[in-house]
């Protein structure tokens, strides 16, 4: 049986990872290759690191306006940085996922 402090490390490791943003499998994938557990112990140490996460979220009181805003501020940033690395496809990727968030398409009768 692990140790309460192996499990906490785990748990801390993980949820920085999703803090950075790796996805769900690539957490687990580094979990069970970097802290030599199971699959299954590492998708049980990523639901608990969501768990941290949604605690946070749910205490600071987020409201979806408050995420809206956020997701915006992300993908503007995306845009940024692929202008700024001359990569367009990052750009117009960006753009396209604003557009679906916020509507920016002028609709003609």
């Amino acid at each position: 049986m692990p140790k309460r402090v192996e499990v906490v490390d785990r748990v801390q490791v993980a949820h920085s990872k999703l803090l950075e943003g790796f996805s769900c499998t690539a957490v687990v994938a580094y979990l069970a290759e970097t802290k030599g557990v199971s699959r299954r112990t590492a998708q049980r140490t990523v639901q608990q690191a969501y768990a941290l996460i949604r605690e946070d979220i749910d205490k600071a009181n987020v409201q979806r306006s408050d995420l809206v805003a956020q997701a915006i501020h992300l993908l503007m940033e995306s845009a940024r940085l692929g202008l700024a690395q001359n990569n367009p496809g990052a750009v117009v990727g960006a753009i396209a996922q604003l557009d679906k968030l916020c509507g920016l398409r002028i609709y003609r009768n």
